[in-house]
């Protein structure tokens, strides 16, 4: 998992997304890695639309930590699939080292944050002052803030889901980071 840029995780048609795949696929998360969700032996599966949307609605389910990867849907044994898996696994991979610039990433998080203000941490209102990207493969993004402790877990979430509605990053795994003013 450390050497590559962009993670496969293939898994059965026939038994599904099991809690071992999200575990792996915690693991590419955790590494940021990009991922791309392989659906392998779909031709056992009858391959009707409905049954490639509940199939896709079921993953999505277990996925809820990560909505944001990528399926694909393939038969190793026919060999269908495959040229949209690789090419997929690309657009992943150039997901990943897309940049974003200054004036854009601010716009983007001040519209973000007026939408929904920062919680409040021991009566002190967060402020984020200023964002920026840091570096690319992984997308890194170090927000100045009045006080980087008091960043609550879900509002990290609300942020990144911001950005990805923004730029897209579709399949890369982003790292967000907090800091405080300088001087401080």
């Amino acid at each position: 998992m450390e050497r590559c840029d962009v993670a496969l995780l293939v898994i059965d048609a026939g038994e599904g997304f099991t809690a071992q795949d999200a575990h792996v696929a915690g693991y590419a998360i955790d590494a940021l890695r990009g991922l791309v969700l392989v659906v392998n032996k779909w031709d056992l599966t009858g391959d009707g639309k409905a049954v490639r949307t509940q199939f896709d609605l079921s993953v999505r389910q277990h996925l809820r930590f990560a909505p944001w990867i990528p399926l694909c849907f393939v038969s190793a044994k026919e060999g269908t699939g495959l040229r949209p898996m690789l090419k997929l696994a690309l657009q992943v991979g150039e997901e990943r080292k897309r940049r974003v610039s200054t004036a854009e990433l601010n716009t983007v998080v001040q519209r973000a944050t007026a939408a929904h203000s920062p919680p409040s941490v021991r009566g002190r209102r967060l402020r984020i002052l200023y964002a920026t990207q840091a570096a690319a493969a992984p997308p890194t993004f170090v927000f100045f803030t009045s006080g980087p402790s008091g960043v609550h877990f879900s509002y990290r979430r609300y942020l990144e889901n911001s950005l990805r509605k923004a730029f897209g990053f579709s399949g890369a795994s982003m790292k967000l980071i907090f800091k405080g003013k300088k001087g401080r």
